[in-house]
């Protein structure tokens, strides 16, 4: 059966992934609708040119969509997520606006917990050190987590891309200081507590997916002058006693998981696979170990994650039919 899909900020860097992976899996024989802010574009999908639609109620409304990805921020989201779902589509939403209310998924962690009719994407980084994390804590308990990240500038959007290079700190739009040979120690804005948005992002939204609210979870996010790719050193603790070989087979029996030597940016750049490796376990804290791996934050950390929930869902549909 074909699916009507719109694909909202089809133009963007995630928009453009995501339509790169459902033609990868096979999801173009559907019919595929590409929106963003600006109308006139065309788009190679499945042997085909496909004309971008302005995104505005009366053309988002006007098709009969079965499911739509909003592959945008905040403000977009807000306009029009919630009056395309009352109207029946199913919404994958990546933005953050939505995930405290709505399921936050994980297609190997928590499926089942997609219900309704808006599911939300989350935090590239959290995407990552959870698909890390989960068997750990199934087969031994997690009491401590500690993450400090190494975030692309990707994360930030196409036009933080085109500030990689630049030192002048008048000619930055979107950055708030040049990350050329250098290192922004927060992300996001600095709340009162000294947590930036981006930090609070990953505790809430670990505890969510990884269904438990006790873990104890502290987050230092930076932006590193990468390109694509985000790593994350992981320190955590768990509440039964474990070995090294064993937390590294918890890793390597992971679903979307691969252990390697060393995990790097350029290791991870068009992989499906979240890369982990430089397992210790420490030698001050009981059952307490470090970890360090890297991820195509464009890739499984945003648009793979997405059309994964969309493959999985339509087999539901399918499984009805």
């Amino acid at each position: 059966m074909k699916y009507n899909i719109a694909i909202v900020g089809a133009t963007g860097l995630v928009g453009r992934k995501t339509l790169q992976i459902l033609e990868e899996q096979g999801l173009n024989q559907n019919n595929i609708f590409p929106y963003a802010s600006t109308e006139g574009k065309k788009i190679l999908f499945g042997g085909k040119k496909l004309k971008v639609e302005k995104l505005t109620e009366e053309n988002l409304f006007k098709n009969k969509l079965d499911f739509a990805l909003f592959c945008t921020g905040d403000d977009v989201s807000s306009k029009f997520v919630k009056g395309l779902a009352q109207r029946g589509c199913t919404v994958i939403d990546y933005s953050s606006l939505y995930r405290k209310e709505f399921p936050l998924i994980v297609p190997e962690i928590n499926m089942d917990d997609a219900v309704g009719n808006i599911l939300c994407n989350p935090n590239c980084s959290t995407i990552a050190s959870v698909m890390a994390l989960y068997n750990i804590k199934n087969k031994f308990g997690i009491n401590r987590i500690i993450y400090s990240t190494y975030q692309a500038v990707s994360g930030a959007g196409r036009d933080a891309l085109k500030e990689i290079n630049e030192l002048k700190q008048e000619n930055l739009k979107k950055l708030d200081f040049p990350i050329k040979n250098n290192l922004i120690p927060y992300i996001g804005n600095i709340n009162a507590s000294g947590r930036c948005t981006e930090e609070e992002k990953m505790i809430y939204e670990s505890k969510k997916i990884l269904n438990d609210f006790n873990i104890k979870i502290s987050s230092t996010t930076v932006r590193v002058p990468v390109d694509v790719g985000h790593s994350i050193s992981i320190f955590f603790e768990t509440k039964a006693n474990a070995s090294w070989e064993e937390i590294r087979q918890a890793i390597e029996e992971s679903e979307g998981v691969k252990y390697i030597t060393h995990p790097m940016p350029l290791c991870s750049r068009n992989q499906s696979y979240v890369l982990v490796g430089r397992l210790k376990k420490d030698e001050f804290n009981e059952n307490s170990f470090s970890m360090f791996i890297s991820s195509d934050n464009l890739r499984k950390g945003a648009a793979q994650n997405g059309v994964q929930i969309l493959e999985k869902l339509i087999e539901e549909k399918n499984d009805c039919l």
